[in-house]
């Protein structure tokens, strides 16, 4: 089944690889997240408020752009308005999710995690044993993403690499906010006209 043109088949094509760069960014995030909320959780600690809303507006969204493709697909032509209406909303959402999450681990070096001296080392293994001995099953947020993106190089990439898909996704958004409107008015501008 050929892909819908709407009058402009590059960008109509253009517009697909997006979405499946979307897809493909939010189920990489969705897996990282949930596990870094698993590893949290066996700790008997809550999970950061950050990883949380991550996990929740990107399967939201992954929701969101597999029926979109559909639609998509179908040749909904006022669909694609309500496609960027939505699609602009989700990229505010990215946008929050990029800054909440980068805030605090932007200055985190990952190479230098367990590179230290041992005094080093064992002085801040101890203080984040203590503080998540003092947070064990209690309610609420207190230990930060910072500290645990902190504890491992693991955890550190795994975050910044959360991090850097939200930039990514926040740019793949913003084109297709600017590819769907387009899309819109090329295929009315090729609709034939009725003969009254």
């Amino acid at each position: 089944m050929p892909a819908p043109a709407y009058g402009a088949m590059p960008l109509s094509k253009t517009f697909l690889l997006v979405r499946v760069l979307q897809v493909i960014a939010m189920l990489i995030i969705i897996s990282i997240t949930a596990n870094l909320v698993s590893l949290i959780v066996q700790t008997g600690v809550e999970p950061p408020k950050e990883v949380v809303g991550t996990l929740s507006v990107t399967c939201i969204a992954t929701l969101y752009i597999l029926v979109s493709i559909a639609f998509y697909w179908s040749e909904a032509n006022l669909g694609l308005l309500v496609m960027s209406g939505v699609d602009s909303l989700l990229l505010i959402a990215f946008i929050v999710v990029a800054v909440t999450v980068g805030k605090p681990v932007s200055f985190l070096n990952c190479y230098v995690i367990g590179k230290t001296s041992k005094e080093v080392e064992a002085s801040s293994a101890y203080a984040f044993t203590v503080s998540v001995a003092n947070n064990i099953n209690k309610m609420g947020d207190k230990l930060g993403l910072a500290a645990w993106a902190g504890t491992t190089k693991s955890n550190c990439f795994q975050v910044k690499a959360v991090w850097g898909l939200g930039i990514a996704l926040c740019i793949l958004f913003t084109t297709s906010c600017v590819l769907l409107p387009t899309l819109f008015y090329k295929n009315k501008k090729t609709a034939p006209k009725s003969v009254v």
